[in-house]
């Protein structure tokens, strides 16, 4: 901007950013249009792959009759075969807020370890809140692609024990194992005071 002897401010700057990358790559109400080709699309080049996409239902929620962005789920056929193939029965499940264009939704996820005892993706989702109702479609999904309800007794899941998955393990898979992760576990401790080397250790 110097050679042209202009001078634009931040906001002018981010603004003609985000008008550019508009034009490249579409606006978010674009981008939302084209999840029923992308879960298509993931389908047919990824034989075995899950996308499932849902729309709110809710004529409340409906922009000008057509309905709304509601929930995403995804595990691809390679991570689900590798962790079936070759990662012990233990799955840790987790949530977080998403910001951005998806602020105020939740990011759930679903991990396993491999042999070499690193972090293994198996699925993910992007629900509108970390709920009982949110999270007992994902397990439900989660539970058709690894067919976890087969032997429910063969496996473990680790997690936060959040109040809406409590109750969504409860009914949806009452006889697996489900720990709480000693991380979260030292971090509530934390919270109320109890923080000392010793506890720490004994965790």
């Amino acid at each position: 901007m110097r050679t042209h002897n202009f001078t634009i401010t931040r906001t002018q700057a981010y603004m003609a950013k985000r008008k550019a990358l508009d034009l490249i790559t579409g606006t978010k109400e674009e981008q939302f249009d084209m999840l029923w080709d992308y879960c298509l699309e993931q389908r047919r080049s990824n034989t075995g792959t899950t996308c499932i996409l849902m729309l709110d239902e809710n004529p409340k929620t409906m922009v000008n009759g057509i309905k709304r962005f509601l929930r995403l789920y995804i595990c691809f056929a390679a991570c689900k075969q590798g962790f079936l193939a070759g990662c012990r029965a233990i799955i840790g499940v987790d949530g977080c807020h998403l910001k951005g264009h998806q602020k105020g939704s939740q990011l759930l996820t679903a991990v396993g370890i491999d042999g070499n005892d690193n972090i293994y993706p198996i699925a993910f989702a992007i629900v509108e809140g970390e709920l009982k109702e949110t999270w007992k479609w994902f397990l439900t999904l989660l539970d058709e692609d690894l067919g976890i309800s087969q032997n429910p007794f063969a496996w473990t899941f680790i997690s936060d024990k959040q109040k809406g998955l409590i109750p969504a393990f409860d009914e949806m898979m009452p006889d697996v194992s489900h720990i709480f992760c000693v991380r979260h576990l030292h971090n509530n401790f934390k919270a109320e005071g109890f923080g000392g080397q010793a506890l720490k250790d004994i965790l």
